[in-house]
C-alpha cells in the first residue's frame, strides 16, 4: 500500500471513529429547503463524507457530461422534486445496471441502465421522485442513526467518505456499497414510493407508469435468480407488495391524469441509445438483455426498430446457447432489411452467411460493411474473410 492510500485509510478511520463516539446527534430537523445541518452534528458528519465523494465523482471519466441530456433529465428532476430543486445535484454515470440513489446530502446518482430501461418522463419522474422522497424524509440519516454503533458503519465509510484518488470504477462500485449497507427499511422505501408517486401525478404523470416499470424490473430480477442480485435488486427490492401497493394508489385516483412524454423522452435517449445498447450487451447477462432488449423492441417506433433488432442477435450470438446462432442470424438478416440499420449488422449478416455456405450473398454484405465503414478497426480483418470468399472486387 503506498503511503498516501494508506494515509488516507488511516483518515478514514480516524474519521469513523470520531463520527460513532464524538458527533452529536439532535432530534431530526425540519427538512426545509436549502437548510444545512447543524454543525458538529451527525448529519453535519454525514453530510461531509458524502461531500468528499461527491467532490471525486463530478471529475469521474464515467459521468455523463453531455449538456442537452443532463438539462432533459435535471429539469424532469426538478419537476418531481419541487421546493427541493435547488438541494439536488444530478449525476448520470454511464452504468450499462439500472440504479439510481440518493445521497444525504443532495447528490443524486442516475445510472444510463436506467435511462434505457424506463420508457418515457412519467416512468423515470416515478424513480426521481422516489429518490427525492428518501432526501426529504432523510432516511440517510436515519439509517445512519440505527448503524452507526455497529461495525457496517466503519465499513460504509472506508468506502466512501474519503474517496479522492481510487479508481472510478472502484468508486462507483463503493457507492454501491454504501447504498446496499444503508438499505432502507420496507416502511422507508413504502414512504418514498409514495411521494415519488404523489409528486410523479402532481406534475400531470400517469400513475400507473410506476407500476408498469417495477413490473418489468420484477420480470428481469427473475432471469437471476440463480446469480448474485445486482444493486437495484439488493436495495429496491421490486416486490408483490410494492407493485400491489403502486397500483392501488393509481386506481384510487378520480380522474387521473395520462401524461407520458414519451415521444420527448425517446428524442431526449435517441442519441445514446446504440451506445446503451452495446454496453447493456457487455455486461453477459444475456437472459436479462434479452429480455430488456426484447421488451423495448415490442414498444419501439419503427424507426428504432433496426438498431434493437440488431442487438437482438448480437445478444443470442453472444450467448452462444443451442439455437442462438441461428436465431441471431435470422435477426441480422431482419435487421438490414429495416431501414437506418447499423452497418455492423452487415458485418454479423455477412458471417452468418458465411457460416451458412451462403459464400455469393456473404460477399455483398462483407462489401457493404466495408464501404460503409470506412474508418472500422476491423477492415483488414474483414477484408481477409471477403478475400477468402472470393469476394474482392
Amino acid at each position: 500500500m503506498t503511503r498516501p492510500v494508506l494515509l488516507r485509510v488511516t483518515a478514514v478511520a480516524a474519521l469513523c471513529i470520531a463520527l460513532a463516539g464524538c458527533a452529536t446527534s439532535q432530534p431530526l430537523r425540519e427538512h426545509r429547503p436549502g437548510d444545512a445541518p447543524v454543525a458538529g452534528t451527525d448529519e453535519d458528519e454525514l453530510w461531509y463524507a458524502m461531500q468528499r465523494a461527491e467532490a471525486e465523482l463530478q471529475r469521474s471519466p464515467q459521468r455523463v457530461r453531455d449538456p442537452a441530456l443532463n438539462a432533459y433529465v435535471r429539469e424532469l428532476t426538478c419537476k418531481v422534486a419541487a421546493e427541493h430543486c435547488r438541494d439536488l445535484r444530478v449525476y448520470i454515470m454511464d452504468v450499462p445496471e439500472f440504479n439510481a440513489s440518493m445521497a444525504p446530502n443532495g447528490m443524486m446518482l442516475v445510472w444510463t441502465g436506467a435511462l434505457l430501461r424506463a420508457r418515457d418522463e412519467a416512468e423515470l419522474g416515478f424513480v426521481l421522485g422516489h429518490e427525492a422522497g428518501h432526501f426529504r424524509a432523510q432516511h440517510s440519516l436515519r439509517q445512519w442513526r440505527r448503524l452507526k454503533d455497529t461495525s457496517a458503519v466503519l465499513s460504509a465509510f472506508q468506502l466512501v467518505a474519503y474517496g479522492a484518488g481510487v479508481p472510478d470504477a472502484a468508486l462507483l462500485g463503493a457507492l454501491g456499497a454504501y447504498a446496499g449497507i444503508f438499505k432502507f427499511s420496507r416502511d422507508q422505501e413504502r414512504e418514498a414510493d409514495t411521494l415519488g408517486f404523489e409528486a410523479a401525478v402532481a406534475r400531470g404523470y400517469d400513475p400507473d407508469a410506476g407500476a408498469d416499470l417495477w413490473a418489468r424490473l420484477k420480470r428481469e430480477e427473475e432471469t437471476r435468480k440463480y446469480e448474485r442480485r445486482g444493486v437495484v435488486f439488493a436495495t429496491h427490492p421490486a416486490t408483490e407488495e410494492r407493485l400491489a401497493d403502486i397500483r392501488s394508489a393509481a386506481a384510487a385516483l378520480p380522474s387521473p391524469p395520462r401524461d407520458r412524454n414519451r415521444d420527448a423522452y425517446r428524442a431526449a435517449m435517441r442519441p445514446f441509445l446504440e451506445g446503451w445498447l452495446a454496453e447493456e450487451v457487455s455486461r453477459r447477462r444475456y437472459a436479462s438483455s434479452l429480455l430488456v432488449i426484447g421488451d423495448l423492441l415490442a414498444d419501439s417506433p419503427q424507426e428504432d426498430h433496426a438498431l434493437l433488432t440488431f442487438y437482438l442477435g448480437e445478444t443470442h450470438r453472444r450467448r452462444n446457447a443451442a439455437g442462438d446462432r441461428a436465431k441471431a442470424a435470422d435477426l441480422y438478416a431482419r435487421a438490414v432489411a429495416l431501414p437506418g440499420a447499423p452497418v455492423a449488422a452487415w458485418r454479423e449478416h455477412g458471417f452468418a452467411l458465411r457460416d451458412a455456405g451462403r459464400k455469393a450473398e456473404a460477399a455483398t454484405a462483407l462489401r457493404r460493411y466495408l464501404d460503409t465503414a470506412t474508418q472500422a478497426e476491423d477492415r483488414a480483418f474483414v477484408q481477409r474473410e471477403l478475400d477468402r470468399l472470393g469476394g474482392t472486387p
